[in-house]
């Protein structure tokens, strides 16, 4: 009896969960379009419009490196709930304002929220989910961010053609709301790791960078893929920085064309989500790492390739849906090898130099598509992309052939 209601106890609590992630994404992708509408209202002004890339990249950089050394030492669940109400307070201001310099102040802060999330949310969800449902769940919740990417644009449109765009931010305020109280309805999971030494802040966070590089080097397998894991999405954000150029210099699309292209890639990240929610049991991690990340990179380089819409459309159909497969095949080993009470701390350690090269790359990859063409950019960034996919099949099949593997057991790998 007491299993049995466990049971139901833990079915409940995943449903709260994962409605609280859908509706917090459809609230993200609303705010996308919002901000962006926003701030051009405001400013008039299409470099202030992109600065709004930049201060969230910017607030990320400052603020990860010592980000878990906070996460992992108090409770993870009051920590979301603290941050969900900041973020719903902080856009609920942003239509008030109307000085730039104010604007880009809340979206610092709305940065730091976000990086602070981020070393949080995956820490909990893993001490939420037990370990035979991982899979699973990540699948739902990457189905559910994935209909978001579909949904939350329209949304927002609608509602910028009726209203102007203070209404899309207030409804985006609201979703954080809702996400704040699933998590006030979920379990205060897991024991914080914090010291007991009294020690300057710096200190702690040399100490713990100290702990995050040695788990680094002891799980040498991990570190290599995540490392060709950073690379393979350092070349797929560069290149997807580069789409709308593409679409328009080198296919010669108008914008109807263009968007399509982008609901292409939507439809198929959605249901390479949704048809792996289904078949989750049965299929392995090495075949969603392997498989699905060297797939995704060949669908770059198909859609690279591509000279007509249709062939773009099939290449970005093949990497949504490997792509959506490679992303919760690395988050299910990520929560089986690296211990929760890290998970901040190891974060913070290769997160920000990510965010770095993020940036590097995608002003470098704007420099070589003006200097050399955008489709040499494209071809030859998803060929790389590519190789490094290929890296990465290699070793975890070459893994898997071993007898027991050293973090994950056969079923599991």
């Amino acid at each position: 009896m007491g299993e049995s209601r466990n049971h139901v106890k833990m079915h409940i609590w995943t449903g709260i969960f994962v409605s609280g992630v859908g509706i917090s994404a459809i609230g993200d992708f609303i705010y996308l379009v919002a901000i962006n509408v926003f701030v051009l209202n405001q400013t008039h002004s299409a470099p202030a419009v992109a600065g709004l890339w930049v201060v969230s990249r910017i607030a990320a950089l400052i603020v990860g490196p010592w980000a878990g050394s906070i996460t992992d030492r108090f409770p993870r669940r009051t920590q979301l709930i603290i941050i969900e109400f900041s973020r719903a307070v902080l856009i609920g201001i942003l239509p008030l304002l109307s000085h730039l310099v104010l604007i880009y102040i809340i979206l610092f802060l709305l940065g730091v929220c976000s990086t602070f999330f981020g070393n949080l949310f995956l820490p909990y969800q893993t001490l939420l989910i037990p370990g035979g449902s991982r899979k699973r769940v990540n699948s739902i919740v990457s189905t559910l961010r994935y209909s978001a990417f579909l949904t939350g644009p329209a949304i927002a449109g609608v509602l910028l053609i009726h209203a102007n765009a203070s209404i899309p931010l207030w409804l985006d305020a609201v979703s954080f709301l809702a996400s704040a109280t699933s998590f006030i309805l979920l379990p205060n999971l897991g024991v914080p790791q914090a010291s007991t030494e009294r020690k300057r802040l710096w200190r702690t966070v040399f100490t713990d960078w100290r702990t995050a590089f040695e788990f680094l080097r002891q799980n040498r397998l991990f570190t290599v893929l995540f490392c060709l894991n950073a690379v393979v999405s350092i070349f797929a954000l560069t290149a997807d920085t580069q789409e709308v150029v593409f679409a328009k210099q080198a296919l010669h699309l108008r914008q109807l064309g263009y968007g399509m292209m982008v609901t292409a890639a939507g439809i198929g990240f959605v249901s390479g989500a949704l048809l792996l929610s289904v078949i989750a049991k049965t299929v392995h991690v090495t075949w969603l790492i392997g498989i699905g990340t060297l797939l995704n990179a060949l669908g770059y380089l198909l859609y690279a390739l591509s000279h007509s819409f249709w062939w773009a459309v099939v290449g970005l159909i093949i990497l949504g849906i490997f792509g959506s497969s490679a992303s919760v095949g690395f988050t299910t080993y990520t929560q089986k090898v690296m211990p929760v009470s890290h998970m901040g701390r190891i974060n913070s350690v290769v997160g920000p130099p990510q965010q770095l090269l993020n940036i590097v790359f995608i002003l470098l990859g704007g420099f070589i598509a003006t200097w050399l063409g955008v489709r040499c950019l494209m071809i030859g960034i998803t060929f790389l992309m590519s190789l490094a996919a290929l890296t990465i099949s290699f070793i975890v099949f070459a893994e898997r052939s071993r007898a027991k593997p050293r973090h994950l057991t056969s079923g599991d790998w």
